[in-house]
């Protein structure tokens, strides 16, 4: 493992985590008036490249520099290149750099998710990735797609694809491209064995669920609906199934948010149980407003 030179640039086999970079960064994130670098070459690129290489490596979480990008400074990037108002004002190449630094997130997510434990912070900052309503996709929301996912996945076999109905009016090609990428670095098959694995916590299942949640409008029910259909309906079931004793458990406030991304998948893949979905999510919400624990009525009072 070679050293890094003076600026903690990764050279070669050179494993560290450039941590001049990462300073550099949190300067210009973290701060009021921030601006965020979006070429590959500058120290969010260099940051991601990074950390993906770790997690390949299965070292990104226990890497103190890593660890402390992708909690904290990370997250906070994404969120202002994607939600924030002044997204409207950039041109075209910021627009095009944001895009490749996207591309970036879903290469290292794609790697970390293959691995335990499941990391629920990065799928979160996924999901904003993923979700057409954010001021980014929204302002690029009439571009097409940079690559032909036909050629990787064959005709038909795409993960996400542009509605039909609406490809005249906003085909959000970038999204889908960021969604087929996912699935080409094997993202989707991680996430299909995690969500079937026997041990797996609530929370954890959650986080698994909601980026296809929120693009569920976007996904290839012929590809897709197959792998997430027998998660829908056992965590129908399993809440369903929740007894009373069960609603101190501090994990059940994960219940809420689950049931929202399996209603945006149901309404996508299984219209008929929509209804089922929305009358389960108040029923659990009124059964944990009547409880005696307190945290469990917080929780439900901030849901409702």
């Amino acid at each position: 493992s070679q050293k890094n030179d003076e600026n903690g640039n990764c050279s070669g086999e050179g494993i560290e985590f450039p941590t001049t970079n990462l300073y550099e960064l949190e300067s210009r994130v973290l701060t009021d008036h921030w601006s965020i670098p979006y070429k590959r070459e500058e120290s969010l690129g260099k940051c991601l490249i990074a950390s993906t290489y770790l997690a390949r490596l299965g070292l990104s979480d226990s890497d103190e520099n890593c660890k402390r990008f992708m909690d904290r400074c990370m997250p906070e990037a994404f969120k202002k290149l994607l939600t924030s108002s002044a997204v409207h004002k950039w041109g075209t190449e910021i627009h095009e750099g944001i895009y490749n630094m996207l591309m970036l997130l879903v290469d290292l997510v794609a790697e970390r998710v293959k691995q335990d434990p499941i990391p629920v912070g990065l799928l979160s900052v996924l999901t904003m990735a993923f979700n057409p309503d954010n001021e980014y996709h929204f302002k690029n929301r009439m571009k097409v797609c940079q690559r032909n996912w036909a050629e990787v996945f064959g005709e038909g076999n795409m993960h996400a694809v542009s509605p039909i109905s609406t490809f005249q009016k906003e085909p959000h090609g970038w999204l889908v491209d960021l969604v087929n990428r996912f699935a080409e670095l094997g993202g989707f098959s991680a996430i299909q064995s995690k969500l079937n694995s026997e041990d797996i916590e609530l929370g954890a299942i959650s986080a698994l669920v909601q980026p296809f949640g929120v693009c569920a409008e976007y996904l290839n029910s012929s590809v897709v609906q197959p792998m997430l259909d027998p998660i829908i309906h056992k965590m129908i079931k399993y809440v369903q199934n929740v007894e009373e004793k069960d609603l101190k458990d501090k994990r059940l406030v994960s219940i809420p948010e689950l049931l929202s991304g399996i209603k945006l998948l149901c309404m996508r893949f299984q219209p008929d149980l929509v209804t089922a979905v929305d009358d389960l999510r108040l029923d659990i919400l009124l059964r944990m407003l009547k409880s005696p624990h307190f945290s469990a009525k917080m929780n439900s009072l901030k849901e409702v």
